[in-house]
């Protein structure tokens, strides 16, 4: 059996709101990269960069909370919500099995 993404939009945020995730994105990948470049525990930047993450993640999961709170998106227990930063639109992607 195969998966496939299946994207409903559910909703849109102003440019602002896009503006706000589109630097956390940024900065999360950023950080994903740093990480994966160092991996070296002894290293002195080590610790910052994996709080640096944990913090940057934590914001990442608070706008989108904030935002579903506010603009009331439906959502999928087996689910998640993506942005197309060009359109601000807000799509809930589903895997779904084909045969």
């Amino acid at each position: 059996m195969k998966k496939e993404s299946k994207r409903t939009i559910v909703g849109k945020v102003t440019e602002e709101e896009k503006n706000e995730i589109k630097l956390l994105f940024e900065r999360k990948n950023g950080l994903n990269e740093l990480f994966r470049s160092l991996n070296d525990p002894g290293h002195p930047l080590y610790e910052r960069i994996v709080k640096d993450m944990g913090e940057t993640a934590t914001r990442f999961q608070q706008w989108w909370n904030e935002k579903r709170d506010k603009y009331e998106w439906k959502s999928s227990k087996d689910g998640h919500w993506e942005i197309n930063f060009n359109t601000c639109e807000i799509s809930l992607v589903r895997s779904v099995s084909k045969s």
